[in-house]
């Protein structure tokens, strides 16, 4: 890999990994579909000039952007609104990838080898270890949310595989469609005081709104499908799981010199042994997986 491209590598990861304590931050001012409803408006409005119909493809394209988007980031922003902890939810989101390799054997007849399952058992047994962590264990909501999410998005890997000839920002032009309106409903009947919050809202959650929507999509996923231009799929996944890593390293400092209320991280031998194992197992099944493409991050 070329130098340029190593230092891309890395801004991307601090990308994705900044946008794990911005989405915290917005959660804590906005409403979990509120909020979300705010990125994906931005998203949207931005790749309105890439959204396309695709004749033919134009259901799986709706179920993906449903699945792989509305839903999926729902629980996502609900896992960080219900949880103390960056930690748990950036590590468990990781368990996509293995909720991706099982639907793909049991929906798609693919084959995995001792290797994948080994890896699957690793990434597993890290979250079993996570969940019975003391801190973590009073805090399970975010955590079963951070599950929900990563499995929502693994079913909409199976009819992403379906799609032929369908650009990354057209796809994502329709994501943000979708789950903007999706969202927006979910808000309307779901949350209270949608216009006094906006109103009402502070320089600091405007600005995580904002640097999520950018950051994590101009920034980290650019950077990310640009990689994939260039190397094969195996060789750029697996360096996306520095992404949590600096979600929980930004997220520790940020608790420990206290620079953003609300965070009040902390680090345990059995989140260090959980999360080593849930990353090494994805580190694994990812690999193994060449053409397999990886869940996104916030």
């Amino acid at each position: 890999m070329k130098t340029r491209d190593v230092f891309l590598v890395l801004f991307m990861n601090f990308a994705f990994g900044a946008a794990f304590i911005s989405a915290k931050v917005g959660v804590g001012e906005f409403p979990p579909f509120l909020f979300t409803t705010m990125r994906f408006l931005i998203i949207a409005l931005l790749l309105l000039p890439f959204l396309k119909i695709h004749h033919g493809q134009m259901i799986n394209i709706l179920i993906i952007s449903f699945l792989g988007g509305g839903i999926h980031f729902s629980f996502f922003y609900l896992a960080l609104d219900n949880s103390k902890y960056i930690s748990s939810v950036a590590i468990v989101l990781q368990l996509g990838v293995p909720f991706a390799t099982i639907l793909s054997v049991v929906f798609l007849n693919e084959v995995i080898r001792w290797r994948r399952i080994l890896g699957i058992l690793f990434a597993f047994s890290g979250v079993i270890i996570l969940i019975f962590e003391p801190t973590v264990f009073n805090d399970l909501g975010g955590v079963y949310y951070a599950l929900l999410a990563a499995f929502s998005m693994s079913v909409s890997l199976l009819f992403m595989k379906k799609l032929n000839n369908v650009k990354v920002f057209d796809l994502q032009a329709w994501i943000a469609l979708i789950s903007c309106i999706f969202l927006g409903l979910a808000s309307y009947f779901l949350e209270q005081g949608q216009a006094s919050i906006i109103m009402n809202a502070t320089l600091k959650g405007w600005i995580a709104v904002t640097f999520t929507a950018l950051v994590a999509t101009g920034i980290g996923h650019a950077g990310f499908y640009y990689l994939l231009t260039k190397y094969d799929i195996s060789k750029i996944t697996p360096l996306t799981l520095l992404a949590p890593v600096l979600g929980i390293i930004n997220a520790l400092i940020i608790s420990y010199f206290s620079l953003i209320g609300g965070f009040s991280e902390v680090i345990s031998y059995k989140i260090i042994i959980g999360g080593s194992l849930t990353l090494f197992g994805v580190a694994i099944v990812m690999m193994r997986e060449k053409n397999k493409k990886m869940p996104e991050s916030p």
